[in-house]
């Protein structure tokens, strides 16, 4: 589960490394989306075959949950 803890009173520097942490999250999770969906990007890597980028996509989503569930369980 998640620890909702982490929105207690913290010091500037847990803050700090607490919206680095979501950006990062937001980041990696509009990268998965983006392999999947957006059409440009297929086009420029069209050497990678179509299972290849739903595969890296699918893969990029999953680490972004798990830098997530990692971020909630740090003190």
């Amino acid at each position: 589960m998640l620890n909702f803890d982490i929105f207690k009173q913290k010091s500037p520097k847990q803050r700090f490394l607490l919206i680095l942490g979501l950006a990062t999250f937001l980041l990696y999770l509009i990268m998965g989306l983006a392999f999947i969906f957006w059409a440009p990007l297929a086009l420029r890597f069209n050497f990678i075959p179509t299972w290849g980028r739903i595969a890296i996509g699918i893969f990029l989503i999953f680490y972004a949950f798990v830098r997530l569930l990692s971020l909630g369980r740090r003190d």
